[in-house]
């Protein structure tokens, strides 16, 4: 049964999400993943923009570290269009709370530009429906606290 569900989330990334997506050129620097306390690289095949249809999403295909699925799919979203340690911080708990990836990444590779984005990897094609609109909420979430930090900082 598994097998089956593969080709399908194989053929709508294919016919949906990447054909209307701008492929990122360059090349991109692996992801980590802690399994069992070792770090494991994830070798990033391609990075594809979302623009025309998901404002501020990308969607990474990943080669995975393990023989079966060769390739793992992640749906992210920028949480931030350059990265610090404050927001890391106040991004920490909203992504432990909901069980996502939080990475300081440079989407453009030529650019010197760190991005803090938020990711969750997409194994069905109705996660990745849903998780648009969650990914969505959560990075508007994160955008009404940096406004009360700002608001704090202004009043004191």
């Amino acid at each position: 049964m598994q097998n089956s569900i593969k080709p399908d989330l194989k053929s709508f990334i294919k016919n949906e999400i990447i054909k209307n997506a701008k492929k990122i050129k360059g090349k991109h620097a692996p992801i980590s993943e802690i399994v069992n306390n070792t770090s494991k690289i994830l070798t990033i095949e391609n990075i594809y923009d979302l623009r025309n249809r998901y404002r501020n999403y990308y969607f990474f295909i990943v080669k995975n570290f393990a023989k079966t699925p060769k390739l793992r799919y992640f749906l992210a979203t920028s949480l931030a269009n350059s990265s610090s340690d404050l927001l890391v911080q106040i991004a920490r708990d909203l992504a432990v709370k909901n069980d996502l990836k939080l990475i300081q990444y440079s989407i453009f590779p030529k650019t010197f530009r760190i991005q803090l984005l938020i990711l969750k990897e997409v194994k069905e094609i109705k996660d990745f429906i849903n998780l648009t609109e969650t990914l969505k909420s959560y990075r508007t979430e994160f955008r009404d606290k940096l406004d009360k930090i700002r608001n704090l900082v202004e009043n004191e």
